[in-house]
């Protein structure tokens, strides 16, 4: 903990140096000491570019494009590390914004926006194996937002990194280099050791294309039951389904209710990575708009339009989708999870044209998507905690954290811990949350699914997770929650209701 707040800390000042708008020049020195800094601590690359989003999209001109003279710097000094955290959804994200007509673009200066699409551009020539940088790029073109491409300055482009090895199981670094120091050995011990390196490097290989395997699979699993149900409702609709039908559908209906779980187990696995977490996202979103349907039409029931808030968001793996921002807002940045219901409806809802689409009305309350807030760097204020669930030997508790997130006073972030007094381990633990539309809600990936049993001699196991909760105008908060469980073979689905929140106005100082 102390080392992660020390590295953010000396980081987030050598920035604020760099970027200070008083600065008559570029600050060279605090730069190149930016650069060292980032190249010595783990921690670096993730909460450089964390900063560097946050500076970018300043509406100060002078401070944004020192920020961007930052970026240029880390890009052509801090290597792979670097270049694999720009290259992600998460950072491209947020200059596709200070671009976009949509978002900030009509607020940003010609000269912020220009030195971003070059810098883009370089990126793509320089950096041809950072596929969602070309991505990103050309959807810019195909929405119009780059007309041609900028002409680049002569010192723009910059050594590529090292080319990765080939073959997967060769991309640890480490062992790569003690194989083949190994290898070139003579002593028969050291040969003995390089082989059962390499058995266990090939297991290693093996463990990571079956859960490849297996996300495909399920995936494709997903993908063919919406479809069948779609297909099914659609008759069903059109009148042309009988008795032995409709119990067919209703089968299949609670067949898709329980694929949630594994999507959201998928989804914890493989969070490092972008696109394959896209996909089950999309899959999410796909299979939470077929059951909707079918509640709605089939069931009669009404989707109240909260917005719920569950476990598979927390990631802005897939890319601003800048062409359906002319439709009707769906539920912004991520694929939807399931409304609380009620009363009787049989509209059609509206199809989601993306999982990653923004309502520039909605920034306010959006931009909050893009935050992560890691667990380590949180000092709890000194209000008592809040029990939200307290029933089966289940215990779940809202921490409120002492500070908000920066330059956010309207945003709370509570840490939750779930535990565990029962004599049985509890599984597949889901907790979700819904806010009014006024406010918004974000649940971080938990640390944990499941809980063991309670053994009173050694100390208690919890489960955390952050909540990053948004209220700009300040009213009471009413916030809902589902928690689902299994214990014993038996699954939980419970439900309630949380108002025991600190007022608005002292958020931020707790």
């Amino acid at each position: 903990m102390t080392y992660i707040f020390l590295c953010f800390v000396g980081i987030e000042a050598v920035v604020n140096r760099a970027t200070n708008p008083l600065n008559k020049d570029v600050e060279w020195d605090n730069i190149n000491a930016f650069c060292d800094q980032l190249n010595k601590e783990l921690e670096g690359p993730p909460l450089a570019t964390r900063l560097l989003a946050h500076k970018i999209q300043s509406p100060q001109e002078w401070e944004a494009i020192q920020a961007l003279t930052v970026l240029e710097a880390c890009m052509k000094n801090c290597g792979k590390r670097f270049h694999d955290e720009v290259g992600k959804f998460r950072f491209l994200n947020e200059l596709i914004k200070v671009v976009s007509p949509k978002y900030l673009g009509n607020r940003t200066p010609e000269k912020v926006k220009s030195k971003i699409l070059e810098l883009m551009y370089s990126w793509t020539l320089g950096l041809p194996e950072e596929v969602k940088i070309t991505e990103a790029y050309q959807m810019l073109k195909k929405q119009g937002i780059v007309k041609c491409d900028p002409k680049l300055p002569d010192d723009a482009p910059f050594p590529l990194p090292p080319p990765r090895p080939k073959n997967a199981i060769f991309d640890d670094e480490e062992k790569s280099k003690m194989l083949a120091r190994l290898l070139k050995s003579s002593h028969p011990e050291d040969l003995r050791a390089a082989n059962k390196l390499i058995k266990e490097m090939v297991q290693e290989d093996q463990k990571r294309m079956e859960k490849i395997s297996k996300r495909v699979h399920a995936i494709e699993e997903v993908n063919n039951n919406v479809k069948l149900l779609t297909d099914m409702v659609t008759n069903y609709t059109n009148g042309e389904m009988t008795e032995s039908s409709e119990d067919l559908m209703k089968e299949l209906y609670q067949r898709c209710e329980r694929m949630r779980p594994m999507l959201f187990r998928l989804a914890s696995d493989t969070e490092d990575n972008d696109e394959a977490l896209a996909e089950i996202l999309q899959a999410n979103d796909n299979l939470t708009q077929v059951i909707n349907l079918y509640k709605q039409i089939v069931k009669g029931e009404e989707i109240n339009g909260e917005t719920m808030a569950g476990s598979l968001r927390g990631s802005t793996s897939a890319l601003l989708d800048l062409s359906g921002l002319d439709m009707p807002p769906a539920n912004p940045a991520y694929p939807a999870i399931p409304t609380f219901s009620g009363g009787s409806s049989a509209t059609v809802p509206e199809q989601s044209s993306s999982v990653s689409l923004l309502d520039d009305e909605l920034m306010s309350l959006v931009n909050i998507l893009s935050y992560f807030m890691p667990l380590l760097l949180l000092i709890l204020g000194n209000i008592l905690p809040v029990t939200v669930y307290d029933q089966h030997g289940f215990r779940v508790l809202f921490h409120f954290a002492k500070d908000s997130l920066p330059d956010r006073p309207d945003v709370l972030v509570v840490v939750i811990s779930m535990l565990s007094t029962a004599p049985l381990p509890i599984r597949n633990i889901i907790f979700q949350s819904a806010v009014p539309k006024v406010m918004k809600v974000k649940l971080q990936p938990p640390s944990g699914t499941e809980l063991p049993p309670f053994n009173p001699i050694v100390p208690p196991t919890a489960i955390t997770q952050v909540l990053l909760l948004a209220n700009p105008q300040k009213e009471k908060v009413r916030l809902r929650y589902k928690l689902t469980f299994t214990m014993a073979d038996q699954t939980y689905n419970e439900m309630g209701d949380v108002d025991q929140f600190p007022p608005p106005e002292s958020w931020g100082n707790l």
